[in-house]
């Protein structure tokens, strides 16, 4: 009979031999198991961090996607303020003319309509906040023509919506952007401080080139600037002294003759509106910032004399010659870094008009305030032959076609409406703001107020191309050449 110690020893050698062997596959499969172990880790870090990734982009395309859109919102929103703001300025200005009581039948006219009856019980609107017309006695179809008026400068934009013309100019960039990428290109920073930034890199830049001259974001400042060095140091080189044996007003003739050359190479387009306008303000403001004395000074006209804003911060050199004083410091304070800074210049030329009666204008028409492009009246008169040019014709036109494509009677309004007597006659088109409504202040009385006339199509002036050496040597050789030879001729016997 076996023992019961028996048993048990041998189920604790049973127990103990299962648990040796127990442990072998373990083992045995365990090396396996560390081998596949990294590989598959790596495998799932991988494919996370692909997801995670993938996730990150489509968030920020998404929050590009929301700017946008919250950017067009704002910008929209800024229009419909301006355009609400014009609109309740232009009505409050006619409900203070019909209280003033003056008493003239024009007021009277005025006071009925705002009532709302006319002496025949017509319903007419104020001309100030009028858009469109609508009167029995006039008919609306004349706003509504083909005028035989082109221009190169036109695109399928402008014919939707020509007073807020998106043209820009197709002369190129500034070559300063191969140089210090996006020096120019962040529009969300473009007031004074980023200005002084982008100089002073600019600066830099044009040392390491070896350049005399400099590449900003104006094209059009660059070749204000160098042209007024060098005339300046041609000017010291033959010991030109204003107010000391030369006379201040001998400034006057060379400024002249640069500019001259400057326009017809760079803008040929716009000698026409020289021309026409016989704008000489930018001559008298040239000679003021080449010698600044008190003599040079009282020759500015009054919205050409600097604000405290031109004369203490740095700026594009184009912003001068706009003549309304208001906008030139908005401009300082909002985008003197703006790459697109020589196209507001040019959409704010374009954009001066003189008010005047629609009636006094065209046959016909009733007499409501209307405001009319200086542009366009050129544009128009320009087109005349050498046999049409002795024309006259007598206002007002038989209709708005005839004003816009003959050029007679494009003189004939040009004349009336004093267009070449100087910058005090003009306004600003209420579309020029409606582009850039931060430009506009209430408190100015420079935006045009009534209803445009105008031509189908209207042409946008240009702007200069950057700077390059070809030019820049032909504007030497020309100062050069006409200054020594008006010096030669003068003192000969």
């Amino acid at each position: 009979m076996d023992s019961p110690h028996t048993d048990e020893k041998n189920t604790t050698l049973t127990e103990q031999e299962r648990k040796q062997v127990s442990p072998t596959p373990h083992l045995f499969f365990l090396p396996n198991k560390m081998q596949k172990t990294p590989q598959s880790l790596i495998a799932t870090g991988v494919s996370s961090q692909t997801g995670r990734i993938e996730r990150v982009e489509a968030l920020q395309k998404e929050n590009r996607l929301l700017r946008k859109q919250l950017i067009d919102v704002q910008t929209k929103m800024s229009r419909m303020m301006a355009s609400v703001q014009l609109l309740s300025d232009s009505v409050a200005k006619t409900l203070d003319d019909t209280a003033s009581g003056e008493g003239d039948e024009r007021q009277r006219d005025r006071a009925e309509r705002v009532n709302g009856k006319t002496g025949s019980d017509e319903q007419i609107v104020d001309e100030s906040a009028l858009q469109s017309i609508d009167l029995e006695a006039f008919d609306p179809s004349i706003l509504d023509f083909d005028a035989p008026f082109s221009s190169s400068s036109v695109t399928a934009s402008t014919t939707e919506n020509s007073l807020s013309s998106e043209l820009i100019n197709v002369s190129g960039t500034s070559p300063l952007y191969s140089q210090i990428p996006n020096i120019w290109s962040h529009e969300y920073q473009m007031g004074m401080q980023p200005y002084l930034t982008a100089i002073n890199a600019t600066a830099e830049s044009s040392l390491v080139l070896g350049k005399d001259y400099s590449f900003t974001n104006s094209p059009f400042s660059d070749h204000i600037q160098l042209l007024q060095r060098m005339l300046k140091n041609k000017l010291n080189t033959l010991g030109f002294v204003p107010e000391g044996h030369n006379p201040v007003q001998s400034v006057y003739q060379p400024v002249l003759m640069v500019l001259s050359m400057f326009n017809s190479m760079t803008r040929p387009d716009v000698m026409a509106w020289y021309a026409k306008t016989r704008f000489y303000h930018i001559i008298e403001l040239t000679a003021w910032q080449l010698y600044p004395s008190s003599a040079t000074f009282n020759k500015l006209h009054p919205r050409y004399r600097p604000t405290t804003a031109q004369l203490e911060n740095p700026h594009p050199g184009i912003i001068d010659w706009i003549p309304f004083p208001t906008i030139r410091d908005r401009l300082i304070q909002l985008h003197s870094a703006n790459p697109h800074i020589d196209q507001i210049f040019c959409d704010a030329v374009t954009g001066y008009v003189v008010e005047a009666l629609m009636s006094d204008l065209v046959l016909g028409a009733p007499q409501i305030t209307v405001y009319v492009r200086v542009t366009d009246l050129i544009n128009t008169m320009s087109s005349a032959t050498s046999e049409s040019e002795n024309t006259i014709a007598m206002l007002p036109a038989p209709d708005i076609s005839t004003l816009f494509s003959s050029p007679a009677y494009a003189r004939a309004a040009f004349n009336k409406l004093n267009m070449d007597k100087g910058a005090g006659y003009y306004k600003i088109d209420p579309a020029f703001f409606e582009k850039y409504p931060e430009l506009w202040d209430q408190a100015s009385d420079v935006t045009a107020t009534g209803m445009p006339l105008k031509p189908k199509y209207q042409k946008i002036l240009t702007y200069p191309k950057p700077l390059d050496s070809s030019t820049v040597e032909t504007y030497r050789s020309f100062i050069d050449f006409s200054l020594d030879a008006a010096n030669t001729i003068s003192m000969s016997p």
